[in-house]
Order: C-alpha cells, then sequence, then structure tokens
C-alpha cells in the first residue's frame, strides 16, 4: 500500500511531468515556425539564383562526404 508520503512524491512527479510537457509543447511550435520560415527563405533563394543554390548543395555535400570519410 502507499503511504502519505509516496502518494505526495507521485503527484510531485505527475505536475513536473505536465510542466516539462507544456514546455516542451512551446518549444515545439517555435521550433515548426523557424523551420517554416527557413524553408520559406530557402525556396526563395534557390528561385531567384538557381545556380548558386546548386553549387551550395554540391558544396555541402561535398564537405559532409569528407568529414563523413574520416569519422
Amino acid at each position: 500500500m502507499a503511504t502519505n508520503g509516496s502518494k505526495d512524491v507521485m503527484a510531485g512527479a505527475r505536475d513536473t511531468v505536465r510542466e516539462v510537457q507544456g514546455r516542451m509543447a512551446g518549444g515545439m511550435e517555435d521550433l515548426r515556425g523557424y523551420a517554416e520560415t527557413a524553408d520559406t527563405t530557402i525556396r526563395e533563394f534557390a528561385r531567384e539564383r538557381p545556380m548558386v543554390a546548386i553549387a551550395c548543395a554540391v558544396g555541402l555535400g561535398f564537405l559532409i562526404g569528407r568529414l563523413a570519410s574520416r569519422a
């Protein structure tokens, strides 16, 4: 059987979990907004300067490949 002390601990744990869930939900919304903004910016850049966008993608792919081959 649970004692009053363990019930208090369980209630505190539930409160903490709910608080963390609330913070995470707010953080996820902020992250979604940032991702949408970044997506729009990248798409606009690619439409305005397609060759530069391709060159950047190739360069980043090369760098990531070099870094991955060293690991």
